[in-house]
């Protein structure tokens, strides 16, 4: 069975999302189906260069001020902790374009293992307060996924992957994906946001046993998913 995750790398529903989705094929058990996982881009914020921006100036410009960042990030760490995740905002997290990340996750998936890959940025970013746009980062994210430091650096220094990932940005865009994480599954049922593992195993039985499409993506994102 395909599973279509679209997904940023400095989305923290993203990383919560993924680990809920891991734990409802867990409930499943010996019904889980083989699955095909395949992780496409998107960017929360398009805008964004090289130059790192603290996190909490950005979030603040973003959301509305100091003190309501503040509860968007308190509210979304305890969430993270809760289910395991070491997500840490006093890490010094900054935002910095994710081009260069979604680039390595393409070249991941076609030499390496995205999915360590997708787990490792996660980790730098929350947990760590790396620069997901610095080189070392990304070299040390690549090298969880099998990567070597050569040929990521070859890829960063090139235009390699580029057409790819912003033709994979387009495509999101066309089917109206607006908020991440959005699962589709098997080609015909969305799940948005970092839903329960209950709601996973549900989406995959309905798929399993081919019941009515799901709707397409929508644009609701609140305290579950992230939204640009």
């Amino acid at each position: 069975m395909r599973i279509d995750i679209w997904s940023d790398v400095v989305c923290p529903w993203c990383w919560i999302g993924k680990h809920r989705f891991q734990r409802g094929v867990e409930l499943l058990g010996a019904e889980a189906p083989p699955l095909e996982v395949h992780w496409h881009p998107f960017q929360l914020e398009p805008e964004a260069d090289a130059t790192p921006v603290p996190l909490r100036e950005a979030y603040a410009a973003k959301f509305g001020g100091p003190a309501r960042t503040e509860q968007i990030l308190s509210q979304t760490q305890a969430t993270a902790r809760a289910e395991g995740l070491p997500m840490d905002f006093g890490r010094g997290q900054v935002r910095v374009t994710t081009l260069p990340a979604h680039r390595l996750m393409w070249l991941a998936a076609r030499e390496g293992d995205a999915q360590a890959v997708g787990e490792a940025l996660f980790r730098a970013h929350f947990a760590e307060g790396r620069d997901l746009a610095a080189t070392a980062t990304l070299v040390a994210a690549g090298a969880a996924g099998g990567l070597g430091a050569e040929r990521i650096r070859g890829l960063l220094e090139s235009d390699e992957g580029l057409a790819e990932v912003q033709a994979q940005l387009a495509q999101a865009r066309s089917m109206g994906i607006r908020a991440v994480p959005t699962f589709v599954i098997d080609g015909r049922y969305a799940v948005q946001g970092g839903q329960a593992p209950e709601a996973f195993a549900q989406a995959l039985r309905q798929a399993m046993a081919d019941a009515a499409p799901a709707a397409a993506p929508g644009q609701a994102c609140g305290t579950d998913g992230c939204e640009a």
